[in-house]
């Protein structure tokens, strides 16, 4: 397959460039209506009036994890045993769920809200030994599957550095509504250390994840660290993915959407094999897949065929439409193939590399960004948002 390379401005090293490019040098298709500006926790912040997750003796503040249409589960730490539960209340109908917290030996506090409603807006308070209110925020549960809900996502990968060009992204991700982030690997740069998780993702995310449930992939700076031991620490992911695949793959529902997390650190026949059952048991109407490395890319590492070779024969047979990764810092979106788009979004906030155009490539950009995305109905479209908010590319996908 041929391999031309359109170099833009600014050359970079192949260890990256970490101070990138905020605005994209040009534009790809703008013909959708752009994606919608208001502040991602407007509904949620209106709802619960007041809430406020404060810093105060809380390490890590509250964040959202195994988000469904009928449950929830709020996780933090807070130096100690001093914080002891979680409750969640229906917007003018009170407290409807109260759980005490337990402790694992990391100093991890978790409490699991069960019982909820689909689609509805709850808040959230973190309680101490005494029963006062330590913290407060808010969420909102998945639609239920078939509802037809629309469902707004934002992706976003190679982000973890904890510099400016991380908070750029960031600033400019808070500018548009969704309920839920996925992230497609290297969250926490350099070595995925504890350390490096607490300072370069929970704290930069801290008020996004208070209110929006996360649900990360791995990539290999998140490896490299005690075989990505503390990257499955600090989450508490969908644990559907079998023995082997405890928390490093999984796939969960939202609405009308299928999502698949995916492990590209360790793709073998176990994960192969149970993606393949995975996909061959989903009946929803949109499958979107997420994962580090990319099958097609016209960066500086370039197509990992070998994933490729493993991954793409499975999407064309399940009806993939699109598949997110990281890995190569820039963005870039592909033709449809075989069924599938692929999109390389590795401009979370670790600097940005050269990229050029390959005979797949729809549109590429070395530049800072991040994807929103929507499932309406019959489309699924992508919007590609650049660290100066600046809107530079996006694509319709119409379910076959």
């Amino acid at each position: 397959m041929g391999f031309v390379v359109v170099t833009f401005a600014a050359a970079c090293s192949a260890s990256g460039n970490r101070s990138g490019h905020l605005s994209a040098p040009t534009s790809g298709d703008l013909s959708l209506p752009p994606a919608p500006r208001v502040a991602f926790d407007s509904d949620v912040r209106a709802a619960c009036a007041g809430a406020d997750a404060s810093e105060l003796a809380m390490p890590r503040r509250p964040y959202l994890q195994r988000v469904t249409d009928r449950s929830a589960m709020v996780m933090w730490t807070a130096g100690g045993d001093s914080t002891t539960g979680v409750s969640a209340e229906l917007p003018e109908h009170g407290i409807v769920a109260e759980v005490p917290s337990t402790l694992d030996a990391a100093g991890q506090h978790a409490g699991l809200l069960a019982g909820l409603e689909p689609s509805s807006t709850y808040c959230y308070s973190v309680h101490d030994a005494s029963g006062s209110v330590v913290t407060r925020a808010g969420f909102r549960t998945a639609p239920a599957a078939g509802s037809g809900d629309e469902v707004r996502f934002v992706a976003i990968g190679d982000m973890g550095s904890g510099g400016p060009d991380q908070i750029a992204v960031l600033d400019q991700m808070k500018t548009v509504p969704f309920d839920l982030m996925l992230t497609v690997g290297d969250n926490a740069y350099e070595s995925g250390t504890l350390a490096q998780f607490e300072q370069n993702f929970f704290r930069v995310y801290a008020d996004i994840l208070q209110y929006v449930p996360v649900f990360p992939t791995a990539g290999n700076h998140d490896y490299h660290t005690d075989d990505a031991a503390p990257f499955r620490q600090v989450f508490a992911l969908p644990e559907n993915g079998g023995p082997e695949g405890l928390e490093r793959w999984y796939s969960f529902d939202w609405g009308d959407v299928h999502f698949v997390g995916i492990d590209t650190e360790v793709l073998g026949s176990a994960q192969l094999e149970w993606l393949e059952q995975d996909l061959g048991r989903n009946e929803l109407p949109w499958v979107i897949v997420y994962g580090h490395r990319p099958p097609y890319s016209s960066g500086e590492h370039g197509n990992e065929l070998d994933v490729r070779e493993m991954l793409s024969p499975i999407f064309a047979r399940h009806g993939v439409r699109v598949y997110l990764a990281g890995h190569d810092h820039h963005y870039e979106r592909t033709h449809e193939t075989d069924g599938t788009t692929y999109i390389v979004t590795g401009g979370g906030g670790r600097g940005t590399r050269r990229t050029g155009s390959s005979s797949f490539t729809a549109f590429s950009a070395e530049v800072l960004h991040f994807v929103w995305g929507r499932v309406a109905g019959d489309v699924l479209e992508l919007h590609a948002i650049d660290a100066t908010g600046r809107e530079f590319d996006s694509v319709a996908i119409t379910r076959n």
